[in-house]
């Protein structure tokens, strides 16, 4: 009878170690995809931050508010920085650099974009000239078509997962 109790325990304390195994594992899957959904919101706000600071901008160009126009890539660099410094959950880390990469290009349009206003604004060497144009408008178009289709491979790879 010792052993049949021995053996008796053995199976009990097995099959306890596996279901708190199985509970972990429950634990461990939740715990990820409640990291996904708050990496996620926190993209989703810096973004919409983002987005709104482009839409001012476009607005300022319209206006042709050099300042605002300043204004509004200091926040775009402030909404970047804040991408950057976002920690993906493991699932996520190759749509974090691509979110990372629009947001760069996008910046990085902006900035070109400002640099050529104020060029044409106020030339540092006297004139603007004007045969450079069209080669760094296509820079600034190169670089925003870069991150628009950046951030689109993002959100596609994000409602595949």
């Amino acid at each position: 009878m010792n052993v049949k109790a021995r053996i008796i325990a053995v199976l009990v304390a097995a099959l306890a170690c596996v279901a708190l195994l199985g509970g972990c594992a429950a634990d461990a899957k939740s715990d990820a995809q409640t990291q996904n959904r708050q990496y996620m919101s926190s993209v989703n706000s810096i973004m919409s931050d983002m987005d709104d600071s482009m839409k001012e901008f476009s607005t300022a160009v319209k206006d042709g508010e050099v300042l605002s126009l300043s204004s509004e890539l200091s926040t775009v660099n402030k909404c970047v920085d804040r991408l950057k410094a976002i920690q993906a959950p493991e699932a996520l880390k190759d749509v974090n650099s691509k979110y990372v990469n629009g947001a760069e290009e996008l910046q990085t349009a902006l900035k070109l974009y400002v640099e050529l206003y104020e060029d044409v604004k106020a030339p540092k060497s006297g004139s603007f000239d004007y045969s450079k144009y069209g080669d760094r408008l296509s820079k600034v178009k190169e670089h925003y078509d870069a991150g628009i289709k950046a951030l689109q491979e993002a959100d596609e790879a994000v409602s595949k997962a």
